[in-house]
């Protein structure tokens, strides 16, 4: 595939800041909630019409589409390849077991690594300079860093960079949760060392950035609470309003849920719904249909699932937006969550029917009965699915109410209008733009 495109594409205003942004991942095919952030803002920065120049690094997982096949050229200056990632399974046990001691001797310590729990894999190949050479050339005044990589701000203040993060998750709260998920005595020690590490990363590192972007405020209480002083504000997970639309109430009861499954919460809400929640909806509604997905589901657990009466287990679907409009009902059983999950936030734009655990909604004016049900337990929650699915009325007033949530909160205008209003990119420009005028 090319390695770099160019173009000419921001309506920019004059003294507009030059951004870099560094993707973990090729941001296509848009099927994950975190593509979608990405891709989310970059839109942002194309509307605030800001030089937009993006460095992506490659996984071992998939290979990205060619670049002219996706949509980055239209709302982005520059896009270039920094390389592919070193892959986490060519890691020998012994490098593994020397970073777990690292993470547990320098997180307890709070004393700064070179490498970090989610970033191994990038941190082996260099991607700390990869950054500061790309930022140099594209002569950036700020870089947006996903949060994995918050460890690269000094290296790239040093040089004169003003560094934005760009926290999808609380790096410190999930790797609790996934500590808290998982058994066995050697594998605990090693996610207690991820998260030991992960407190100290953003201890250290968040109070030295020039602002921090999380998605709700709940995360952002959160993350003032861990790094006291370091400057947050709520940039939600949010969606073109313009573009994603309600569809037509599907005539097929069909009940859905999408995630990305080595995502442990997304997996255990999968086994939830069809092993506890749907035997008892087909009791009620034997026409029903499960229809569960996203990538990365356990073979074994595949197989398993689709033994089941009326359980479809579809793994990687091209366009998330067609599998939710096919659903009468979308199910978000996510117990643990790290920020505002995009699935939930689709499912709003698409005026579809949900019922959500408490945790999905938890922080959010969302309210029970009004944009959702939200219940907890099997029973409750299969109640709910077969009450929307026996009630075509209740399912378009809950989705009305919940593309009304969307456009108000997580619209790409909202949450446009919030960037204008408090990120220091806007502040810069209207700086760089009052110094223009003093000159002339």
């Amino acid at each position: 595939m090319p390695n770099a495109i160019t173009a000419t594409n921001s309506p920019r205003a004059h003294g507009a800041p030059r951004v870099l942004t560094v993707l973990p991942d090729f941001p296509y095919p848009a099927t994950t909630g975190l593509h979608l952030r990405h891709l989310s803002n970059l839109k942002l920065l194309h509307r605030l019409g800001i030089y937009s120049a993006v460095l992506y690094f490659t996984t071992e997982e998939r290979d990205p589409p060619p670049l002219e096949a996706t949509l980055l050229g239209t709302i982005c200056d520059e896009v270039r390849h920094g390389g592919p990632r070193f892959p986490h399974a060519n890691f020998s046990t012994a490098s593994l077991v020397s970073y777990k001691l690292d993470f547990l001797f320098r997180g307890a310590l709070g004393i700064p690594g070179k490498r970090y729990p989610f970033s191994m894999s990038y941190d082996r190949v260099g991607a700390e300079q990869i950054i500061l050479a790309e930022a140099g050339r594209v002569r950036a005044d700020f870089v947006v860093l996903a949060s994995m990589f918050m460890h690269y701000t000094r290296t790239l203040r040093r040089a004169g960079f003003e560094v934005i993060i760009d926290a999808a998750d609380v790096l410190t709260d999930l790797s609790a949760s996934f500590m808290a998920t998982l058994s066995g005595r050697a594998g605990k020690l090693g996610l207690y060392a991820n998260h030991v590490a992960c407190r100290s990363q953003e201890r250290i590192f968040l109070r030295e950035v020039s602002e921090v972007w999380t998605t709700s405020a709940a995360e952002a209480t959160r993350f003032s609470s861990i790094a006291p002083g370091a400057r947050v504000i709520v940039v939600p997970n949010s969606l073109d309003e313009k573009t994603i639309r309600p569809a037509p109430d599907p005539q097929h009861p069909v009940v859905g849920f999408i995630g990305t499954y080595s995502y442990t919460p997304n997996l255990h809400a999968a086994l939830f719904l069809a092993d506890e929640v749907f035997p008892r909806v087909l009791r009620e509604c034997p026409a029903a249909v499960l229809r569960l997905a996203g990538a990365n589901m356990p073979q074994a657990d595949a197989a398993r699932l689709q033994k089941l009466a009326r359980v479809e287990v579809l793994g990687r679907v091209e366009d998330s937006g067609c599998f939710m409009d096919e659903c009468a009902v979308v199910a978000l059983p996510v117990f643990l969550r790290g920020g505002v999950p995009l699935k939930l936030v689709e499912a709003m734009a698409r005026a579809k029917a949900m019922v959500a655990s408490p945790a999905i909604v938890a922080g959010l004016e969302i309210v029970d009965g009004r944009e959702a049900l939200i219940r907890s337990g099997a029973e409750d929650f299969a109640g709910a699915i077969v009450a929307l699915l026996r009630d075509q009325s209740r399912r378009a007033q809950l989705g009305a109410n919940a593309r009304t949530r969307f456009v108000q909160d997580f619209s790409l205008s909202s949450v446009e209008k919030s960037l204008r209003s408090g990120s220091r990119l806007v502040q810069q420009a209207k700086t760089s733009d009052r110094k223009d005028v003093v000159l002339r």
